[in-house]
């Protein structure tokens, strides 16, 4: 395949080109319980702990709700993740990333019990939040839905969120 998605004998693979073209979009729960965008540099430095999710809006000391969009290259929603990541006193520290990887242990946390912890405590109009923040249509948003996404799996694999985009894919 050359650098633009065609195969050596002049054919296109579409979903070669799709994986390509996929974008992250995040999103976080403010203190108005209203979805708002977050930059993937804002998710990273509270992920590094270099920064308080209050300073992106959260003014949860305890909590970042972080939903995170996997969208095709025209910026439609292809999947969808939650997750509750646990703070301390506003910061993302060793502890909660400890806390954060037990989510992904069998040996600690059940399936059920992970999907159970991170799809509670949502907005009850989500659905038309994320709607009209992504400007996209409510029916669009019948897309995998999940919990974790790429900060879950960077904690499972112990890996950068964004290495952790590739297994998204």
């Amino acid at each position: 395949m050359d650098d633009h998605g065609a195969e050596p004998d002049g054919s296109w693979d579409p979903k070669l080109m799709e994986a390509r073209e996929m974008k992250l979009r995040y999103l976080i729960v403010d203190g108005n319980n209203q979805l708002q965008f977050i930059r993937r540099a804002q998710v990273e430095a509270i992920w590094r702990g270099q920064a308080p999710a209050s300073e992106f809006g959260c003014e949860d000391l305890t909590e970042l709700r972080l939903i995170s969009v996997v969208c095709n290259g025209r910026l439609v929603p292809k999947r969808i993740y939650l997750l509750r990541l646990g703070l301390t006193d506003g910061y993302f520290t060793r502890g909660n990333y400890r806390t954060l990887r037990s989510y992904t242990l069998r040996e600690h946390v059940t399936l059920r019990e992970a999907f159970q912890h991170h799809s509670e405590g949502w907005p009850g109009d989500f659905f038309t939040q994320l709607a009209v923040a992504m400007d996209v249509p409510r029916g669009m948003l019948d897309v995998p839905f999940g919990v974790g996404g790429p900060l879950l799996i960077a904690a499972a694999l112990r890996i950068s969120p964004r290495n952790a985009m590739r297994y998204l894919r």
